[in-house]
């Protein structure tokens, strides 16, 4: 995507077609200064108060580090994915010794950290040419894991009828999905890949991190809450440096008959 068409996406998200403005300094899509974080590696350090940047560096037991395509859609970490990772960082428990199924992975930053923070195994999902870019980010990561068998891909299409034979085979107790609602054309195929993931186990649990802005926010969780249970994470269990007013994230289950 070139850098023009990006920006108008991002202006999109203010409702009233204010002007792109300077967030916290983690945050991207807030920020005018989109040149600035243009590089082609993404740095996370796990268990530091440090933000995540941009540079040259190599992975480590307690640094990933993810190769991005900054101005393509799909090949960028989004500020709704750097809140979910630390989110789990703080709140590990919520995926410790779990089988979690990432939809919707990009560049695979999210399953990485869960992978890192206990998750039991790991499979992380996506479509098309993001597919290559998330295997490469998980290869380059994940061989530093204490076991590197435990964290997985394949292609995702919510067009498909039915689940790919790696995620029946999984069987996820938690499932995670970053930033997703961006098109309201998606809103009908999210919730049937949602419904169909729930149904899989009665007590799945989903993570949503979304924002208000996205133009597919509103339609889709009015959507949820008539064929989910949600329920929203209090901002007060996020990590403290990773919370803004913009964002949220859900618990989606399936309701109860």
């Amino acid at each position: 995507m070139a850098l023009a068409s990006l920006e108008d996406l991002l202006a999109k998200k203010f409702a009233s077609g204010a002007p792109l403005r300077r967030g916290q300094p983690w945050e991207r899509e807030r920020n005018s200064d989109m040149g600035a974080f243009s590089e082609n590696t993404y740095v996370y350090d796990l268990g530091s108060s440090a933000l995540p940047g941009t540079g040259v560096a190599e992975p480590s037991a307690t640094r990933l580090c993810i190769a991005e395509e900054f101005f393509e859609l799909g090949h960028r970490v989004w500020d709704t994915c750097a809140i979910m990772c630390k989110y789990f960082e703080a709140v590990p428990e919520a995926v410790a010794g779990k089988v979690v199924l990432e939809v919707g992975a990009g560049t695979g930053l999210l399953g990485l950290v869960v992978h890192r923070v206990g998750a039991e195994r790991v499979l992380l999902t996506e479509y098309g040419r993001c597919v290559e870019r998330m295997v490469e980010n998980v290869q380059r990561n994940g061989a530093l894991a204490a076991d590197p068998s435990t964290i997985s891909c394949c292609m995702l299409d919510w067009n498909d009828v039915e689940l790919p034979p790696e995620v029946l085979a999984l069987m996820p107790d938690v499932v995670l999905a970053a930033d997703i609602t961006l098109f309201p054309s998606d809103v009908p195929k999210i919730e049937s890949l949602f419904r169909r993931l729930l149904e899989l186990k009665e007590d799945m649990v989903l993570f949503l991190g979304c924002q208000d802005h996205r133009e597919a926010t509103a339609p889709f969780m009015e959507v949820a809450r008539q064929t989910f249970e949600v329920e929203e994470v209090p901002r007060e269990s996020w990590h403290p440096d990773f919370r803004t007013d913009l964002h949220h994230i859900y618990k989606l289950r399936r309701r109860q008959s």
